[in-house]
């Protein structure tokens, strides 16, 4: 596929220090009116669905990544301040309310041996810093996640894709094993170098 021209600066090697958001029509996708994107609840592997909106596969989580900040030391990126990434993050927290509601924090130190508690337990182990949750329908959950630390270079923003109980009641009544929530814009990268040379499509 050809991937949009501003591609290569949200997704080439430079991205990682510099920091990156999706291009345009990918911030554009995120936002629509009818709900997620076509293709991200069938995504069993990494992917696109579409040519500026990278999917990571991560079990029963879909992570939709959204925003890295960088290396604040590498240099400003109007693309990636941080005023630009909560403010992208504000216009999908008012499409994911258009689509599912208003939406909840999740607590993050849950510590329950249920569905939500091993989620809880899953984000913070990736860095996870705040969490907004919605039921979007009776069998998916979405969670916009922030995690790592700018002064660290590691923060970012998702939209994961998860069952609807580990973000909501009814919750499963047991622990759920081998949750992994754990990704960085290296992937993404890494995702657009392998696409980049002919080897994949859109999902």
């Amino acid at each position: 596929m050809d991937l949009h021209r501003d591609g290569e600066s949200s997704f080439g090697p430079e991205s990682l220090s510099a920091g990156a958001m999706l291009p345009f029509e990918g911030r554009t996708l995120m936002l629509g009116p009818d709900g997620l994107p076509a293709g991200v609840l069938e995504a069993e592997r990494d992917g696109w669905i579409s040519p500026n909106n990278p999917l990571l596969v991560r079990g029963f989580v879909k992570i939709l990544p959204l925003a890295w900040r960088g290396d604040p030391r590498s240099g400003y990126n109007p693309a990636a301040s941080s005023s630009e990434i909560a403010a992208f993050a504000s216009r999908v927290q008012s499409a994911g309310m258009y689509w599912a509601g208003p939406w909840r924090v999740l607590d993050l130190d849950a510590r329950s041996s249920d569905s939500i508690g091993s989620y809880a337990a899953a984000l913070r182990s990736a860095g996870a810093t705040h969490v907004d949750c919605w039921t979007y329908s009776e069998a998916v959950g979405l969670a916009l996640v922030w995690a790592g630390s700018e002064e660290a270079g590691t923060m970012s923003l998702a939209l994961h894709v998860v069952p609807a109980s580990w973000v909501s009641e009814p919750r499963v009544k047991k622990a759920v094993p081998g949750v992994d929530v754990k990704w960085s814009w290296t992937d993404v990268i890494d995702l657009y170098a392998t696409t980049h040379h002919g080897a994949a499509g859109t999902l």
